[in-house]
């Protein structure tokens, strides 16, 4: 195991090295003033604490920039290095988890370091964005639930739902992540017959969540909504217009029934062309104030979150009464769910043109990868069944599977983004391949006649 570890540490790094010769560098700072959910950086830098209090995203992202920014400043070397940090972090736990299934020490540290050289994977690790430390936190969920299964211990359950609460306090969409844990644990449970100290230990592991509690405890007080993210209505009423506009059809029944619809929700809506009235004033800029220091729409301020509501009270009325427009939208959601994770717009194309001809070869080699990727799926599903789920490797191939599920419900509120969901859980289908490919040799090889065994 140690020497497996070394020989990934040294080839990531190694090319790591590689890359920056040959021009990949990190990018998405010039975003921080830009994009939704980052505070406004002065607010960042010099009042974070308080701002975290008042905003109405999930705060963790924020925490960790405004952190990095106390530290950095805006040098894109600091950050860099936190980001080169997770990447590490990432190879060595996927290694980790290719053995712990099973999976030749050989064979784990090629294709932990093939999967840390892919495109997706090195522009992410240069995106100033939360999709990296989520994809690293979703991969440490799954060997969790491994070491778990085989020593229920503290150590690996508070690891385990602490993964769960970062994940919901980056990202609202995660906020039941931990009932996708539960049941698992609970058919562990169920499966192996084991005391109740095994309850015990589930419970105490799971006290990471309290978090999660207040943060939503705190929006209850602060907005009336007890969750991590209120901007549900925004989040799929911007998805939902990116639709709109492509399919002739919808854009019309939306233009005759609900033009809200046909109102970015990014491009900040006046209160007059959407028929609403500014809330009151709180006497808090972040609140009040609706554009940043630099210009750009605060997205955190209150009469974002009524705009919110308009959205999705109009998005309910939609889908309840054209459920065939929505089921095309979904449709067309999951197509784009499967796309390259490459192919992201929000970020200049500066690193994809370092990448140049790799990153091209990629692109055209993805369709037998994304085979390759509901291959593994359903390998890893009929390995589960025929074993009966009953031991620990088996548990976390299910677990690994339903947490690829949960991610892809962002399809049914999304679209246009749905490739950078994707990338986050593409370690687990990268490593159903893998093990689809060791379980097959394996299986060949046992199946092979030897010199003993006698041959008709």
């Amino acid at each position: 195991m140690k020497r497996g570890l070394i020989m990934v540490s040294l080839g990531y790094w190694a090319s790591r090295i590689f890359f920056f010769f040959l021009g990949i560098r990190f990018l998405g700072l010039d975003k921080l003033p830009v994009f939704l959910q980052y505070l406004d950086p002065p607010l960042l830098k010099h009042d974070l604490l308080a701002s975290l209090y008042y905003s109405s995203f999930p705060p963790l992202y924020n925490l960790i920039v405004g952190v990095q920014l106390k530290l950095f400043g805006e040098s894109p070397a600091g950050f860099a290095a936190v980001h080169l940090m997770l990447g590490w972090a990432l190879a060595l736990v996927l290694y980790a988890l290719m053995t712990d299934l099973g999976i030749g020490r050989r064979l784990a540290v090629a294709t932990t370091l093939l999967y840390m050289i892919l495109p997706p994977v090195v522009l992410y690790e240069n995106w100033l964005f939360y999709s990296y430390l989520e994809t690293l936190l979703f991969t440490v969920a799954v060997w969790s639930m491994l070491r778990f299964a085989r020593q229920p211990a503290i150590g690996w359950g508070c690891l385990l739902f602490s993964c769960s609460t970062a994940l919901a306090l980056l990202n609202g969409r995660m906020m039941f992540y931990a009932l996708v844990i539960g049941i698992f644990l609970w058919w562990h449970w169920r499966r192996n017959g084991q005391p109740t100290a095994l309850i015990r230990t589930i419970l105490v592991s799971a006290s990471p969540l309290l978090l999660v509690l207040i943060v939503m405890a705190k929006n209850a007080w602060l907005f009336g909504t007890f969750t991590v993210d209120p901007h549900f209505g925004f989040h799929m009423g911007n998805g939902l217009i990116y639709s709109t506009w492509d399919d002739p059809e919808t854009h019309a029944v939306c233009l005759r029934d609900y033009p809200i619809l046909l109102v970015p929700p990014t491009e900040f809506p006046q209160p007059a062309k959407i028929g609403l009235t500014p809330p009151e004033r709180t006497g808090v800029a972040l609140l009040d104030d609706p554009y940043r220091s630099g210009g750009a729409p605060n997205f955190n301020c209150k009469y974002y979150l009524e705009v919110s509501e308009m959205y999705s009270d109009a998005i309910k009325d939609f889908v309840a009464h054209h459920p065939l427009l929505y089921a095309k939208f979904a449709r067309r959601a999951l197509m784009n769910y499967w796309e390259p994770s490459d192919h992201y717009l929000f970020f200049p194309a500066q690193n994809l043109n370092a990448l140049g001809a790799y990153d091209s070869f990629y692109d055209e080699a993805y369709p037998v990868l994304a085979c390759g990727y509901l291959a593994g799926m359903i390998y890893a599903f009929y390995f589960s069944c025929r074993r009966r789920w009953g031991d620990a490797p088996t548990l976390a191939l299910g677990f690994a599977l339903a947490t690829i599920a949960y991610s892809m419900l962002a399809i049914f509120v999304t679209y246009g983004e749905n490739d950078r969901y994707k990338f986050t859980i593409e370690p687990l289908l990268w490593i159903m391949v893998v093990f689809a490919i060791q379980q097959t040799v394996s299986n060949r090889t046992k199946s092979l006649p030897t010199a003993t065994t006698p041959v008709l």
